[in-house]
């Protein structure tokens, strides 16, 4: 990954940690997570105002709550490369067998390689939350109606929108 592009990641994760917009989806979402059948709930998020900011090849940006100790599922994508962080919460990773501790964005002893997870298409992945809801960022590099997500075990196949 481009280091220039994953600082520019960042600093829009910045910017949309501060709208009140973005704060009353994960409020929202947070709300919702309860009554939920799956391990987690999401919002695709409007990325007109940041065109410019982003790099070129980002083409949807969602926000993701995820249960507290409930496995993600894994998954992949096969159209989409994602680019994520830990906004709230704590917990681990998987992605391609390894596994790792989620580093919250802006924690300041991490570097950025270290708190964002950038996975190729079609890499499986999983997210274990610990304790409390975990809120992540994703970023992906196809349009939200055609972010298309794969189980691991099942191959059964879902857009996240449409």
């Amino acid at each position: 990954m481009n280091l220039d592009h994953l600082k520019k990641l960042h600093d829009t994760v910045g910017l949309l940690r501060q709208r009140d917009d973005v704060l009353g989806v994960i409020r929202g979402l947070k709300e919702s997570l309860n009554q939920a059948q799956e391990a987690f709930v999401w919002s695709s998020l409007n990325l007109t105002s940041l065109r410019g900011v982003l790099p070129e090849h980002i083409k949807s940006g969602w926000i993701f709550v995820l249960k507290p100790d409930v496995g993600s599922g894994c998954h992949y994508h096969p159209n989409s490369v994602q680019h994520m962080v830990m906004l709230e919460g704590m917990g681990k990773s998987k992605v391609a067998g390894v596994t790792k501790r989620m580093i919250p964005f802006g924690s300041p002893d991490f570097s950025l390689d270290e708190s964002w997870h950038v996975i190729g298409a079609g890499l499986p992945h999983e997210f274990f939350p610990e304790e409390s809801a975990m809120v992540v960022i994703s970023f992906h590099t196809c349009e939200a109606h055609e972010l298309e997500e794969v189980d691991c075990q099942s191959a059964k196949r879902r857009l996240y929108e449409g």
